[in-house]
């Protein structure tokens, strides 16, 4: 049977849900206002990310708009109902990565370096319950880790171009929280409002024509938060059921990477050296301008988070669900992989002034 109905689960009071509206609106807020300062500040230190071979922007544009984005989202945290020492663990272990990436805005960190933090601080997380729960606490420790390490660098890689990262990650962020919050999951559904309030007041100045990008600092603070979030979301279903929701919910991004790792394989290319070969790039080569593609980009992610949060609320059947969505992956990376792209087509980046 395909859907299958189950009465919602409603309780989340009405206080709770003005404290976490006001949250998100903060967040909003706060980005809204700090991107313009945090950019003057930029161009005024010359963080801007110039244009090289590898990336897909012309201009040198500043990048420390992930400041913005955990000011927003860590300030506004505070005004969430049944915030504990368990969220404010997940909260300063994405600061951390964000601060990572900060420096590494700056001055390069070493991979294995990043690795060492991102590990880390997806110890703690599961030391605080955002964990995998499948076999014991060595196995799960590992898987956890791994979860993490992966999903966050998959944010990481997908922040190439204006408004797609920051779209997508709005997206999934709105998915989480629909699952939790029906689910009375208070504090997991604030957090995930707050992030996707903050991913929504980036885009005012970030889609095309990014005035500013994120960089590492914001990529590697969604890309965890959102990693964190979505583990800990406790839907009433069967437990592979779970890990097929969780896994859509998160498709998006994990569906990019696995496409740049086959195509780099394939072409003989270091997966860790960066490309002008993700989604993105294939699709604007197919003549779509910047706008259209990150659009295309959301509406797509829109819909198997869509798929992922009807699994995690038991109103279809998780095996039709992820036969379908994996079908439409599938036959949409051997359309992607056609397009060339490690050619002289590369695009030409140009120096301007200023």
């Amino acid at each position: 049977m395909l859907l299958v109905l189950v009465p919602p689960v409603n309780p989340v009071d009405a206080a709770e849900s003005l404290r976490i509206a006001i949250a998100g609106v903060i967040s909003f807020v706060v980005v809204v206002g700090a991107v313009p300062v945090v950019r003057r500040i930029a161009v005024a230190k010359g963080i801007t990310d110039r244009p090289r071979l590898d990336r897909w922007h012309k201009r040198p544009t500043p990048h420390l708009g992930g400041a913005a984005l955990f000011l927003g989202t860590l300030g506004s945290s505070a005004f969430l109902p049944k915030l504990n020492a368990e969220a404010a663990t997940l909260v300063v272990g994405a600061l951390v990565l964000a601060i990572v990436g900060l420096v590494d805005d700056f001055r390069n960190v070493s991979a294995v370096g990043r690795l060492l933090f991102e590990a880390g601080v997806a110890s703690a997380a599961f030391l605080a319950g955002a964990r995998v729960d499948i076999f014991n606490d060595g196995v799960d420790l590992v898987l956890t880790v791994g979860w993490f390490v992966v999903v966050t660098n998959a944010f990481n890689l997908l922040d190439n171009m204006d408004g797609g990262m920051a779209s997508i990650a709005a997206v999934v962020s709105a998915a989480i929280a629909t699952v939790a919050l029906v689910e009375g999951q208070v504090l997991v559904g604030g957090l995930a409002v707050v992030t996707g309030a903050a991913c929504i007041g980036f885009l005012f100045y970030n889609w095309y024509p990014a005035q500013i990008f994120m960089g590492d600092a914001g990529s590697l603070f969604l890309g965890f938060m959102l990693a964190a979030t979505a583990l800990k979301l406790r839907p009433r279903v069967p437990h592979a059921t779970s890990v097929t929701g969780l896994v859509l919910l998160l498709s998006p991004a994990l569906f990019d990477t696995l496409l740049v790792v086959v195509s780099r394989v394939r072409a003989g290319r270091s997966v860790f050296v960066g490309g002008t070969d993700h989604t993105s790039h294939r699709l604007m080569r197919l003549g779509f301008g910047q706008r259209v593609t990150a659009a295309m980009l959301a509406g797509a992610s829109m819909t198997v988070v869509t798929a992922g949060v009807l699994v995690s609320e038991r109103r279809v059947n998780p095996v039709v669900a992820g036969v379908g969505v994996g079908i439409l992956w599938i036959g949409a990376a051997l359309g992607l992989l056609r397009i060339p792209v490690y050619d002289a087509r590369l695009p030409k980046p140009v120096t301007l002034a200023g």
